[in-house]
Formats: C-alpha cells, structure tokens, sequence
C-alpha cells in the first residue's frame, strides 16, 4: 500500500479530505522528529500500533569482505536513531 492508498482509505473511513488527512500525518511525522530530537528521553505513542523512541547505537568498527577496497577497516560512528516498537497486542496478525 503506498502514500496515496493509505490518504484515501483514510480519508474515506473519516470523511476528512486526502490533504486534511495529508496534513495531519505530516504534523504527527514533525512532532514525532522534533521532540525525539529535543528530547532523547521522551517516548511519543502512535495508538494502538506502538511508540517511538531514541536508541542509542555504539560506534562500530570492522574489515570490508568484498569489492576493490577489501581489507581495508570501516567505522561507523556513534548515533542516536529513532526507533519504533510495535504494542504486543499487534504483534500477531
């Protein structure tokens, strides 16, 4: 299902219109980008599915396998990601 699918089977299921609808998922994506990214600590729930939240990822290093650069060492360093957990109650379809 892509963008245009999911505005309008919900703006059918609310009677809002695709740009309302359009806005409104917009406006969740930014509060959900600018608190998580003001606030590493908060967690932000999407209800009934599960919440965001910030993991912390370590920095990581290793050797590359393949292609011209094989041998040489890689590092990835240390990031905050947002994440999302899904609730247990939707875990199983």
């Amino acid at each position: 299902m892509n963008k245009t699918d999911v505005l309008k089977n919900i703006a059918e299921t609310t009677e809002l219109s695709q740009k309302n609808v359009d806005d409104v998922l917009a406006a969740y994506a930014n509060l959900v980008k600018e608190t998580l990214t003001s606030n590493k600590d908060e967690k932000i729930t999407l209800p009934g599915l599960g919440a965001f939240s910030v993991k912390h990822v370590g920095e990581r290093n290793g050797i590359v396998q393949l292609g011209d650069k094989k041998g040489s060492t890689w590092t990835t360093p240390e990031h905050d990601e947002i994440r999302f957990k899904i609730s247990g109650s939707v875990k199983e379809i």
